[in-house]
């Protein structure tokens, strides 16, 4: 039986549900924008107010010593008025309410709220609930020779979802008259498009509710769009062909001789393997994809016939063979993944199982299996992984020391000129280290989009490698390591990329500095031979293993090794290196011993 639906025209029904999902789509962009000027004002309010907190908690101390505490109760009462506090008090180190905006509590021990705890450098916040009302207690001590002469509350209220929402309503009705204009041309625009579709629509609903297909009349549409044309071309075709047998029955002719001559070739061609079994889980057909995945002998037909769960090699008690066996998950698609050993490599192998089911028959007549080799996104998730780990602890750390001397900054008046400028100095180290990391993260992805390349121009080498030597030596003397350099007498003209060669040395010899231990020996050691410059960087570090070394140059690969975990890195700068490397036309090469060192040389031809 048709729907109610079905009676509305083609263009009606899709104008409807055109507008619908558009309304929706506008009703979630409005929720949003609500959601963001919310978080944007909390942040803003919270900001200012840490900020006025500071500048409070400053001029409260200096009253609490020039006045002994006689002026606070008119500081707190002012301090309340400027910022519409629910209240702000002092409170001394012994407890006890010294000045507060409801007198009757001065001299009274102080109550302690419950919630949830914040803290921002020396500033403590409870955030607290009382009814349908949401405030925070802020709290910073009043320091004063080195002592603390009291703690300063200020009760606020929390910006709540109405001012949100009304800051979003002031702006809403212009931010959505544009969209909601398109809408409506959109609208208008799709109505007529569809139009020809109505018109054969309308045929084929007279159609479908006729006794039979010779009590409609079909007739061609006047319209000019390819689908109009289609249905005209058919109709004239369906008249020509009327005296010669049923269409219907012609069309199941051509579509049964199309699947006997195509199926095989498109399965074929699929990149995946694919394998059809019995209800017994016999296989009756495999391509020939799966055939070289599981077949030994990649011989056609040499799995038809075997039993798909025993040419899978499952241990009888893996929880994949307990699913594919399962009686209750017969009617079902099950997706599992398996390890697969292959000539001594091991696979990961993503296997899917659904049910042919006969017409008429709710039980499945057999199986349709799909098998794809997902082993390199696995390897690629893992190095992914990875890197997001080495990549957070990268940025968290200077983070970290960059908001917790910024913060002791300007949060306190105190601090010798010195320390101020270690902080600084510390600031700005920290800072360079996330630009370095930040770099070598656009390098890369220049490397992978194959829009890495190189200026180049005639180079004083020797010039250059003592700027690469100056950059790493200070990071040898902090770990007291032996550093060797032999540079020849005399260096060649070479034209090369300086910046992006420099970046390459720095980083072959700091990850030698980084893998040595402390009091071991780094060498440099440059060489010119037959017009082509070697430079050798030799150390005694923890070295790497034999299956770990055709690895080491691969994006975001890190050894296994806990000495080498110890240490931060991104896995990228052997990845750059060896990219710089052989955009000069040279080649990087590695040898190592695990616990003795390694020795990495970079070829480079100099013209």
């Amino acid at each position: 039986m048709l729907g109610r639906s079905a009676h509305w025209e083609v263009p009606r029904r899709v104008v409807v549900y055109y507008l619908l999902f558009c309304t929706i789509v506008l009703g979630w962009l409005l929720a949003s924008a609500v959601i963001v000027s919310q978080a944007s004002m909390r942040h803003n309010h919270e900001a200012a107010f840490l900020s006025y907190l500071g500048r409070a908690a400053a001029e409260t101390t200096i009253s609490y010593l020039e006045t002994e505490g006689t002026d606070l109760q008119k500081l707190v009462e002012r301090f309340a008025r400027e910022q519409s506090l629910l209240y702000c008090a002092v409170v001394s180190p012994e407890g006890n309410y010294v000045a507060h905006t409801v007198r009757q509590r001065v001299g009274k021990p102080k109550t302690e709220p419950t919630g949830q705890h914040l803290r921002w450098g020396t500033v403590d916040a409870v955030r607290c609930r009382t009814g349908t009302n949401v405030f925070r207690e802020y709290r910073t001590p009043l320091e004063a020779g080195g002592r603390t002469v009291g703690t300063l509350l200020m009760g606020v209220r929390e910006v709540g979802w109405w001012s949100a929402l009304r800051l979003t309503a002031e702006h809403a009705p212009l931010a959505l008259a544009g969209p909601g204009l398109f809408v409506l041309v959109g609208a208008v625009v799709l109505s007529r498009v569809v139009r020809p579709m109505a018109a054969i629509d309308a045929q084929l609903r007279d159609a479908a509710i006729a006794p039979t297909l010779a009590d409609t009349r079909l007739q061609t549409v006047k319209y000019r769009t390819p689908s109009a044309l289609g249905w005209n071309r058919l109709i004239r075709h369906f008249e020509e062909e009327s005296q010669g047998g049923s269409l219907d029955h012609r069309l199941n002719q051509a579509l049964q001789s199309l699947r006997r001559d195509k199926v095989d070739e498109v399965l074929n061609s699929l990149a995946d393997g694919v394998a059809v079994t019995d209800a017994e889980g016999r296989v009756t057909f495999a391509n020939q994809a799966l055939e070289a995945i599981l077949a030994s002998d990649a011989a056609a037909g040499s799995l038809v016939g075997a039993a798909m769960e025993d040419r899978l090699g499952l241990p009888a008690q893996s929880p994949a063979l307990r699913q594919f066996l399962d009686p209750a998950l017969h009617q079902r698609l099950v997706v599992q993944e398996i390890s697969w050993e292959r000539e001594g490599v091991q696979q990961t192998l993503r296997l899917a199982r659904s049910p042919i089911r006969s017409t008429g028959q709710n039980h499945p007549g057999g199986f349709v299996w799909s098998v794809r080799d997902v082993t390199q996104q696995r390897l690629a998730e893992k190095m992914r992984n990875q890197f997001l780990d080495s990549a957070t602890h990268e940025l968290r750390t200077p983070l970290a020391n960059i908001r917790a001397y910024a913060e002791t900054l300007s949060l306190s008046d105190l601090i010798e000129v010195e320390r101020q400028k270690e902080f600084c100095n510390t600031i700005n180290m920290e800072a360079t280290r996330l630009s370095r990391f930040i770099d070598d993260l656009l390098s890369v992805s220049s490397m992978e989009m194959g829009a890495l390349s190189l200026t180049r121009q005639d180079v004083d080498l020797e010039r250059l490698f003592r700027e690469v030597v100056s950059k790493v030596k200070p990071q040898m003397d902090q770990k007291r390591i032996s550093f060797h350099c032999v540079l020849p007498e005399k260096f060649p003209a070479m034209p090369a990329d300086k910046d992006k060669l420099t970046v390459a040395l720095v980083n072959l010899l700091g990850n030698a500095a980084k893998y040595t231990p402390d009091g071991g020996r780094v060498g440099l050691k440059v060489k010119v031979i037959d017009r082509r410059l070697f430079v050798d960087v030799e150390d005694t570090g923890v070295g790497i293993s034999e299956d770990e070394l055709p690895r080491v140059f691969d994006k975001f690969f890190r050894s296994a090794d806990p000495q080498v975990r110890e240490q931060t890195g991104s896995g990228l700068g052997l990845t750059l290196a060896q990219e710089v490397i052989r955009l000069h036309g040279g080649e990087l090469i590695v040898e190592s011993q695990l616990g003795v060192g390694s020795k990495f040389t970079a070829m480079v031809p100099l013209d």
